[in-house]
């Protein structure tokens, strides 16, 4: 399978190329795909984009509370969806674009992009080559909260892309090497002494850049409880102060919260929210759920505005999401 000339540093072999005995899966099936790796990594939408062949393949190492996988595909790809795990993109080709509400970020050589457990967010991704390692959440959240001297409760991941120096860039590389070579093909699980290696190295890294901090707004369980409650209404009018009343706060922590919690404004979670429901609804084998029923139910006013941002986040249009649900499975689709 070709490369994309372009694979972003970090180029040592152990971390561009997984060892003989990583765990393998590879097809040519856009559902398999989205299925098999949704199992391992969070559940999530998969669009491919560009014509021809499309190939898949994953291998994975994969250890008690930490993993390594490498991915490679023959072409591009939109991924929608919230990881269950801390993860940081290693590598990826160059063109990726990375989006969180408003926010945009293109991958580029030096940089690594964190993504925070549970948050939202949209990768474009051209055709060739990436690697990523993730950790358990719970022992993140533990080793920088002691490092920090607080309650992990209070403490908020945020999603973001880094520029590496050469000194994070060596530490995250030597991490990631002890890592691989703490798995054999006699026992091909990685041990622990790697994972905490990983672990180590991440927990440095976040809280170098700044990537992880003290919350001093609404607490998650309250937020939580916003965010249930939004799921629930997302047919209802919503507005900032219905928001605030429900929470029990004014409008100033309410944005605070969820700009650092959430990376967005709390109007924009509620658009993330309901787009993410309008796509549950348009791949559905309902009848009744047009395109135009589905926007105007949903509270978007305007069926092209809905169109743009329903394309911005899933990498195709709403019509289009429509027609694949009432086709047969395909390796196209």
């Amino acid at each position: 399978m070709s490369c994309s000339p372009s694979a972003l540093r970090l180029k040592h072999s152990d971390i561009q190329s997984p060892p003989s005995w990583a765990q393998r899966f590879h097809s040519s099936d856009i559902d398999e795909v989205r299925d098999v790796i949704g199992r391992g990594w969070g559940f999530h939408s998969r669009v491919v984009r560009g014509t021809g062949a499309y190939r898949f393949e994953q291998s994975l190492l994969a250890g008690k509370t930490a993993a390594a996988g490498w991915v490679a595909a023959s072409l591009g790809e939109t991924i929608r969806g919230a990881s269950r795990q801390a993860l940081l993109h290693l590598t990826m080709p160059a063109g990726s674009e990375y989006r969180v509400g408003r926010r945009r970020s293109v991958a580029s050589a030096g940089t690594v992009t964190f993504i925070a457990p549970g948050w939202d967010y949209t990768l474009h991704r051209p055709a060739g080559r990436a690697s990523a390692i993730s950790v358990d959440v719970t022992q993140l959240r533990e080793e920088t909260s002691a490092r920090m001297s607080c309650d992990g409760n209070d403490l908020v991941f945020r999603t973001r892309s880094m520029a590496l120096g050469e000194p994070a860039e060596a530490r995250l590389h030597a991490a990631v090497a002890r890592f691989v070579a703490s798995s054999t093909a006699a026992a091909p699980a990685p041990s622990e002494h790697g994972g905490a290696a990983l672990l180590d190295a991440l927990a440095e890294l976040l809280l170098a850049e700044s990537t992880v901090v003290r919350s001093q707004t609404i607490s998650s369980t309250r937020l939580a409880g916003l965010e249930a409650w939004i799921d629930a209404h997302l047919d209802k009018p919503i507005t900032v102060g219905r928001l605030c009343q429900v929470a029990g706060v004014g409008e100033r922590a309410l944005q605070k919260a969820f700009e650092s919690r959430r990376g967005m404004s709390p109007m924009r979670f509620v658009a993330e929210r309901r787009l993410a429901a309008a796509r549950r609804l348009l791949t559905a084998a309902d009848p009744t759920h047009d395109v135009t029923r589905v926007a105007m139910g949903l509270g978007f006013g305007h069926t092209g505005r809905f169109a743009v941002l329903y394309r911005q986040a899933f990498g195709e249009s709403p019509s289009q999401s429509r027609q694949r649900a009432t086709r047969p499975r395909s390796v196209t689709s």
